[in-house]
This record gives C-alpha cells, sequence and structure tokens, in this order.
C-alpha cells in the first residue's frame, strides 16, 4: 500500500499518462454506444468539408472554399479519412482514432505541462488520474466525434506552454499553436491579449527579445497564410482571419446575439422525439426582441445601446448563460435521450465541483490580498493563463449558450480541484463541529439552488422547430 502511495505521488512520464490516455478511449470510444447514423450535424460538416482539399482530383488548400469554417479543422480530420478509406472503416470509427490521440494529446501533454509551468512543479500521478477521470466523466463523448472543440483547446493550452520556453523553436511553435486555435475556433482570437501579456513576460530584453516576437509572428503566418490566400482567391478579402460568415450576410456574431437574448440555452439532439435541437426559451429576452426591428439587432451598436439601456436585466441574462453552460446535463454533444441514466448523479456531482471549484478561487483571491507570497504566486504565469483561457468564456456569455462553449472555463475548475485540493487538510482547517454543520447547510443549500435553477431552465424546453433559425 505505501509503495502505491508513493508511486501515485511521483509524476508519470508523459510516455507513460499519452498510454493510459489513449487506452482508456480505446477501450470507451467504440462501446459508447453511437452508430455511423448518429454522424451528423456539425461533425458530418467538418468530415465532408475535408474533401474539398481534393475535389479537383489532386490535393490543393485553394480546393477550401468555406467562409464560415477554418481551413485547419478539416485539414486535421483528412489522416482519419485516409485510414478509413485505406481499412474500410466507418466515419465513426475514423473519428474515434482521431478523437482519442486528441485526448491523448489534451490530457497527456497539454493539461500536464501547463499545470506544471503554472504550479512550478510536476502533477503527481494521482492527481493527474484524479483529472483525467474528471474530464471522462464530463466531457467523454466528445471525443467520438470530428468537432472543433477539443482540439482548439489542445492547441490553446499548447501555445500557452510553448510562450514560457525560452528557446527560438517554442517561439515559432507558439505562433504556429495559437494561430491554429484561432483558425479552428475563431472565437480564440481573444485569448490574444493574455497570450501576449504571458509571451513579453518572458521576452529577452533588447534585440533577442526583438526577434523572439518576430519568430512567434513567423510561426503565425504559417499557419494563416494559406487562410488568406484562401479569402483572396474566392472571397476577395485581404484577411487571414476566417470570415465567419459569407460575404455580404451578417455576421455570425451577431445573430448569436439576437439568439441569445431569445433563448438559454441549446444543445443538439439525437432524441427520436425531440429532433435536432434541444432549445430552452428565454420569454423575457423574446418580448424584448419583438420590440426591435424584424424581431433582431440589426448591429452591434443596436446590441450595446440595448444592453445600456437595461444593464440589469443583461446582467442577469449573462450569469444566467453562465450557469446553463456549466450545466452539464449529458458528457457528449448529442445527447440521445433527454432523462438517461445517471444524470441526475452527473449533475449532483458536478454541482459539488462547481461550489467547490468556486470555494477554491475565492480561497486563493483572499490569500492573494493577505499575503505577500501569494500575490507574487499570482503576479506569476497565473494571471496571464487566466486571462488566455476565460477572455473566450467571457465573449460567449451573451450567445446562444452551449456547454462546449465554456469548456475551458469547467476544465480550469476541474483542473484546481484535481490538483490543489487537500481533502483532509481542508476539512480539519474549518474548525469545530458547528463551523462543519453550518458548511454542510451551506453546501446543501448550492445544491439545491443549482438544482432549481436547472429545473427552471427545463421547464422552458420548446419545440426544436423554434430552433433560431436566419
Amino acid at each position: 500500500m505505501s509503495q502505491l502511495s508513493t508511486a501515485l505521488r511521483a509524476p508519470w512520464p508523459a510516455g507513460w499518462r499519452v498510454v493510459a490516455v489513449v487506452a482508456l478511449y480505446a477501450l470507451y470510444l467504440p462501446l459508447s454506444g453511437y452508430a455511423v447514423g448518429d454522424f451528423g450535424f456539425d461533425a458530418a460538416e467538418y468530415w465532408e468539408l475535408s474533401l474539398k482539399f481534393t475535389q479537383q482530383g489532386g490535393f490543393s488548400l485553394l480546393g477550401y472554399d468555406d467562409p464560415v469554417r477554418g481551413y485547419l479543422g478539416p485539414l486535421l480530420i483528412l489522416p482519419a479519412r485516409v485510414l478509413c478509406h485505406f481499412t474500410g472503416w466507418s466515419m465513426l470509427a475514423g473519428a474515434q482514432v482521431l478523437g482519442a490521440a486528441w485526448a491523448a494529446l489534451l490530457m497527456g501533454i497539454a493539461i500536464p505541462a501547463l499545470v506544471a509551468q503554472v504550479t512550478g512543479r510536476a502533477l503527481a500521478a494521482g492527481r493527474w488520474l484524479a483529472l483525467l477521470g474528471l474530464m471522462f466523466v464530463f466531457w467523454r463523448d466528445y471525443f467520438n466525434f470530428t468537432l472543433s472543440d477539443m482540439p482548439a483547446l489542445t492547441l490553446l493550452v499548447l501555445a500557452l506552454v510553448a510562450l514560457r520556453r525560452s528557446q527560438w523553436m517554442w517561439a515559432v511553435a507558439a505562433g504556429v499553436f495559437l494561430a491554429a486555435a484561432i483558425n479552428i475556433r475563431p472565437i480564440y482570437i481573444a485569448s490574444l491579449p493574455g497570450c501576449l501579456w504571458l509571451f513579453f513576460r518572458n521576452a529577452p530584453p533588447g534585440r533577442r527579445g526583438i526577434a523572439r516576437a518576430g519568430l512567434l509572428v513567423v510561426g503565425a503566418a504559417l499557419l494563416l497564410l494559406p487562410q488568406w490566400r484562401i479569402n483572396r482567391h474566392h472571397f476577395q478579402r485581404n484577411t487571414p482571419l476566417v470570415m465567419a460568415g459569407a460575404p455580404q450576410t451578417r455576421p455570425l456574431y451577431l445573430k448569436q446575439l439576437t439568439w441569445g437574448t431569445a433563448f438559454q440555452r441549446y444543445e443538439t439532439s439525437l432524441i427520436p422525439e425531440i429532433p435536432r435541437s434541444l432549445v430552452y426559451a428565454d420569454p423575457a429576452g423574446q418580448l424584448v426582441l419583438a420590440r426591435q426591428p424584424a424581431g433582431r439587432f440589426a448591429s452591434y451598436g443596436a446590441y450595446l445601446k440595448f444592453a445600456a439601456l437595461h444593464p440589469v436585466a443583461t446582467g442577469m441574462r449573462y450569469l444566467r448563460h453562465l450557469f446553463n453552460g456549466l450545466d452539464i446535463r449529458f458528457p457528449t454533444p448529442y445527447p440521445r435521450h433527454l432523462h438517461p441514466p445517471g444524470q441526475e448523479t452527473l449533475r449532483l456531482l458536478n454541482y459539488a465541483l462547481l461550489g467547490l471549484g468556486t470555494w477554491l478561487a475565492l480561497a486563493a483571491w483572499w490569500r492573494s490580498r493577505q499575503s505577500q507570497q501569494a500575490r507574487g504566486v499570482w503576479r506569476a504565469p497565473v494571471a496571464p493563463v487566466l486571462l488566455a483561457l476565460l477572455l473566450p468564456c467571457l465573449l460567449v456569455l451573451p450567445t446562444l449558450i452551449e456547454c462546449r462553449f465554456l469548456l475551458p472555463l469547467h476544465m480550469l475548475l476541474l483542473a484546481a480541484i484535481a490538483t490543489c485540493w487537500h481533502p483532509r487538510t481542508w476539512w480539519r482547517k474549518l474548525g469545530g463541529p458547528a463551523r462543519r454543520v453550518a458548511f454542510l447547510v451551506l453546501a446543501t443549500g448550492w445544491l439545491w439552488g443549482c438544482w432549481q435553477l436547472s429545473e427552471d431552465t427545463a421547464r422552458h424546453l420548446r419545440p426544436s422547430r423554434e430552433a433560431p433559425q436566419e
């Protein structure tokens, strides 16, 4: 027993972690219950977009002509397509192989490396296994499908890791990873302030610092130049960024502001009795939109004017979106049952972890106010890393919220719990019986309140025909 305890306190080599993650998902994904017919919606669209590179007989990046999604996500799916071509496997099997690889990169390499840089120590095997288990419980079926969420987050975390390294090749790698994350999920452009803050904190002075900044730009250009050429060739636009909308159409984010006012929450559905979507209405927001011309926000200025005139209602809507985005009712992007077995347990566990993560964050903030040493920790890489991961989450709060939009925030909470929480010490520091009883009462009230908020949202479930369209 003591040998096992000692082994769990020591960090595992990256290779062992990768093998463990691949083994876990190689065992789970084929038995997860999904069939080829469930491979639809965004996952199928990404799979089909990967054909554009070869639609003219040979391979060409300029064959890609989609204005909404960046070229890199579909390009990274091509190896899975090649695998399916030579093996005869289904596209679901190819997606599962790709998903296991992304899981290994995220959980086996990226997150442990970032935690080690932020905390100054390698992640112990026991705590890494706890984090792996928590991520598996809440997000496991996202690796079944060719979606952009996990690849983009993985690349963003790798960019944060590379930004702290001093060798010149890491500056190039940081530019590549950051540009890749932005190309796959354009919302991660909001991570730039945190990433640049982290980069310049570690940049050497003088010419070496300028040279390193130049290498960062070179790395980003390597990834964004093809997107610029695609935009010029097909849409006559001189931008290296994904346009996120066809020319002459309303921007996608502007549409999302309208949808986010009319609806509280959205999930894609494979449920037979509720096909295509689970959409939860916001009656108060729909009344507001009814007063807008054409029932929508015509411009960003119109939305900002509305938000300025109704600051309390807007702020409360954002808080509701924050909760709904963290209220994980399904560990999958495509639920097949409205009330799957174990859902109540999953929800209660999630609410408990959200409360614990909030407690730990507040405690860390309070210590930083009281202790000069703690303030030094927060001036280290913690603040820019938090900024890089949380600004995209802040930017999506006004939109039609989906749980996957707040994946970086939820991952941060799980990582904080798995890496920083010491249950025995924490329970002992609570003090005597009276304080412990008070804490249990507070925790029960938190769970009850979260449950009631979730049930209130669920009462506004609407038919899929009311899903946002434009």
